[in-house]
């Protein structure tokens, strides 16, 4: 018989992390940074040799990455990257206004100052990094934790789980986003989130929502543009 007192446990909780989720953060890293290219192979055997181990966490890898939209599979063929069209980004981008909006909604009737100042903290943290050397990729980050921290503190749980489920699709887009346009948290960004904050503070929903819009009209528009920007 286990004994299971203070002193003396034998029976431990399982790890909260899998091997199969291990794998699907590396494979989910190495596609949101251009290591694994759209319309790549996923050869189940080549990956479980490189991170060595067996294919079948790397099938229920490629499962939930399949689920989140970064991989996707074609008949007789196997799994491949996902390469986002123009409509697939706007898809992504009209999805995530529907839910921020509700978010901001939720946050001027029910977040605290303190949650509010959450935001605002952020909104600093961009400004700062805006003034030095900073990388993309960070930057990238940033903007993430902004609008993941937007729903988290509108109390409304079944945005935050739409949201997150859209995440990695949304950090997808967002990274391009800056890769082509370098100098846009200078720019541009650190204003964009600074105004929505502003509204939220005044309370003024119509506002919050109109400068929400101008975020994500103005973070897609480089889709429209033939060229990529170089400078």
């Amino acid at each position: 018989m286990f004994k299971n007192d203070e002193n003396n446990n034998l029976l431990t909780a399982p790890s909260q992390r899998t091997l199969s989720d291990y794998v699907a953060d590396q494979l989910r890293n190495a596609i949101l940074v251009g290591q694994l290219a759209p319309n790549q192979r996923l050869v189940e055997e080549d990956l479980a040799t490189s991170m060595q181990t067996s294919r079948g966490p790397v099938r229920d890898a490629l499962r939930m990455l399949e689920n989140e939209g970064l991989v996707v599979r074609q008949s007789h063929r196997g799994a491949f990257v996902a390469e986002l069209s123009t409509e697939d980004v706007f898809e992504i981008y009209s999805l995530r206004e529907a839910l921020e909006s509700l978010a901001i909604k939720a946050v001027i009737k029910n977040a605290t100052p303190g949650q509010i100042d959450e935001l605002e903290k952020l909104v600093r943290a961009m400004d700062q990094m805006a003034q030095h050397s900073y990388n993309q990729f960070e930057a990238t980050d940033l903007d993430m934790e902004f609008h993941h921290t937007l729903c988290k503190i509108s109390g409304h749980k079944r945005v935050l789980t739409a949201w997150e489920a859209l995440g990695a699709q949304i950090r997808l887009v967002v990274l391009k986003h800056r890769l082509r346009n370098p100098r846009d948290l200078k720019e541009r960004s650190v204003s964009w989130h600074e105004a929505i904050v502003d509204a939220i503070c005044k309370h003024d929903v119509d506002l919050a929502l109109e400068e929400l819009h101008k975020h994500m009209i103005g973070s897609t528009e480089w889709l429209l543009e033939p060229t990529e920007k170089t400078s």
